[in-house]
C-alpha cells in the first residue's frame, strides 16, 4: 500500500475530514452556523474546496455530522452511568451529569448541540430528533423500573423529560440561567423525579 508523508490514502482522507470538521465545530461555536460559509471553513481548516466535496454536501452535512459524533459520545458516556451499580435516582444523575459536562468540557459542543444546530437544515434536525429519541430510550429503561400505571404513557414521559431537560440545558448554555453544573443537575434531577413519580402513583382522573 503506497503512502505519502507515512500516511495511506485513506489515512488522509480522514484526516481531511476530521481537519473541516474541527474547523466546522469552531467557527460554528465562535461566530454561530447562520455566519459561517464553506468557504470560512476551509479559510480555517486551510483545504482547498475540493476537499470539503470529498466528505460533505453542505454545511448543514457538516452540522449533521458534529452532531451525531457528539451525540454518538454522550449516548455511550450516559450509558455507563445507567450500567452503573445505584438506585435508580443515582443513575438519573450520573446521566444527567454527562449531559451538563457535554456543555462545561467543551462549550463548542455544548453550544453546537443545544443553540447552533437549531439554525441549520433538515439533515442536523434529524440528527437531533435521532439523537434526542437515543436518550429518551436511556430515560424509559429507567422510568420502566417502577412504572405500574398503564395509563400514563412511558414513552411520551421519557420524551417529556428530554425535552425538558434539553431546554434547561440550553438555557444554561446561553447564560439565561446562572446556576453551577452541579445546580444544573439538581434543576433536571427534579424534573425527572417528578416525572417519576407521577407514574408511579395510582392514576387519577
Amino acid at each position: 500500500m503506497r503512502t505519502y508523508d507515512g500516511m495511506t490514502a485513506e489515512e488522509r482522507v480522514s484526516a481531511r475530514r476530521r481537519r473541516i470538521m474541527e474547523a466546522g465545530l469552531d467557527l460554528f461555536h465562535a461566530q454561530g452556523y447562520p455566519r459561517t460559509s464553506i468557504r470560512a471553513v476551509l479559510r480555517r481548516s486551510g483545504l482547498q474546496g475540493r476537499y470539503f466535496a470529498e466528505n460533505f454536501s453542505s454545511l448543514d452535512e457538516l452540522m449533521a455530522e458534529i452532531l451525531k459524533e457528539v451525540n454518538r459520545e454522550e449516548a455511550a458516556k450516559c450509558q455507563e452511568a445507567l450500567d452503573a451499580a445505584g438506585t435508580r435516582r443515582d443513575r438519573a444523575r450520573g446521566i444527567l451529569d454527562v449531559l451538563a459536562r457535554g456543555v462545561t468540557d467543551d462549550p463548542r459542543k455544548g453550544r453546537v448541540k443545544l443553540i447552533e444546530s437549531l439554525a441549520a437544515g433538515p439533515l442536523a434536525a434529524r440528527e437531533r430528533r435521532r439523537g434526542m429519541g437515543q436518550m429518551a430510550g436511556l430515560v424509559q429503561s429507567l422510568l420502566r423500573e417502577d412504572w405500574p400505571d398503564p395509563g400514563i404513557d412511558v414513552t411520551a414521559m421519557s420524551l417529556a423529560v428530554v425535552g425538558g431537560v434539553n431546554q434547561i440545558l440550553l438555557n444554561w448554555a446561553d447564560g439565561s440561567f446562572h446556576f453551577s453544573r452541579e445546580g444544573v443537575v439538581d434543576q433536571t434531577l427534579h424534573l425527572f423525579e417528578a416525572v417519576a413519580e407521577f407514574g408511579g402513583a395510582p392514576h387519577r382522573a
